[in-house]
This record gives structure tokens, sequence and C-alpha cells, in this order.
């Protein structure tokens, strides 16, 4: 057996070893991560085409689809909270950087770790509200009633859930030695 394979075959028993329990919650982690933000996608699409065949059948004098507002709406909020993660972890949300740039570098990193923590900090916030608001809805039976009938504590789980994962998300790119939300952001 030649060095070489040799020590690949090493190299994969030493990564094997590696892949303990947190690199396989990383590991799902991002794959929810993922997940989420492909079903975002996919709830634009279906809120497109609920639109255009209920705005089509409104048109042509056939009965409109009573419920697609309010789908839509709950939709809209889903989207939101499950692509937000994924928006930080790609940095594709929107960032006014140009007070912060002027900043001397040590300055600036400093100001953008700051940012960060405190943004986790009202996101944890934020979630906790929200379930909390969340579970007295659940608890009472609350409904949305509008063309069609919503459990009350389904915005707030959206948004609980949604907050606290953007939370994370911030405190993984903290760890990974981040110093600021806005480098890589669109502008």
């Amino acid at each position: 057996m030649s060095e070489h394979p040799r020590r690949q075959k090493e190299a994969g028993a030493a990564r094997g070893r590696a892949a303990g329990p947190l690199s396989v919650a990383l590991r799902l982690y991002d794959r929810l991560i993922e997940g989420l933000a492909v079903l975002a996608a996919a709830s634009f699409v279906f809120v497109t085409v609920a639109i255009v065949t209920d705005v089509t059948l409104r048109n042509l004098g056939i009965t409109s689809l009573i419920w697609v507002s309010a789908v839509v709406e709950y939709c809209m909020l889903f989207a939101a909270m499950a692509a937000g993660p994924w928006l930080i972890r790609i940095g594709g949300h929107v960032a006014v950087t140009s007070f912060v740039d002027m900043l001397p570098g040590s300055l600036r990193r400093a100001v953008g770790l700051s940012v960060m923590l405190v943004s986790v900090v009202i996101l944890v916030w934020l979630s906790w509200r929200a379930a909390v608001i969340g579970l007295e809805e659940a608890r009472f039976g609350s409904i949305d009633m509008r063309s069609i009938d919503i459990p009350g504590w389904l915005p707030y789980a959206l948004l609980s859930g949604g907050f606290v994962l953007m939370a994370a998300e911030i405190l993984r790119q903290i760890g990974r030695g981040a110093r600021d939300l806005g480098s890589r952001a669109q502008h």
C-alpha cells in the first residue's frame, strides 16, 4: 500500500471521528435553514398562482376563491420568517453601512459586533414575546375568523420560530468570526 492511499484512508477515518453529535446537529440545522428557504420560495410561487387564478376567475365572472386573501397573508408571513435566517446567512438582507464604513477598522468591528449582539437580544426577546402570546392564543382557543378559520396561535408560532432561527444564525456568524452583518449585505 503506498503512502498516498494510506494518508487518504487515515484522513477519512479522522473525518469520521470528527462527525460527532455536534457536527450532525449542525448539518441538520443547515438542512433546516435551506429547507425553509426552499419552502419560502415555494410559498411565493403558490401566492403568485393563487392571486392570478383568483383575479382571472373574478374577471371571467366566475366565483372567486374566497380563501385566497387570508391564505396569502399567512403565506407572506411564513415566507418572511422562513427565508430570514437564510438571508442572514448569505448576506441577502439590506444593511445601511454608510456611517459605519467611515469609522476606523477597530471601531468599525466593535460597532459591527455590538450591532450583531443587540440584534440577537432583540430577536430573542421578540421570539419570546411571540411565543408567550401564541401560547395564550392556544390556551384560549382563539381562532382568526376570516374567509377561513385559522388558529390564533399560528402567526405567533411563525414569528417566534423565525426570530429565534435568525438569532441563531447571527450567533453562528459571530462564532465563525464575523464582526458585522453589513459587509456581505446587498446595498
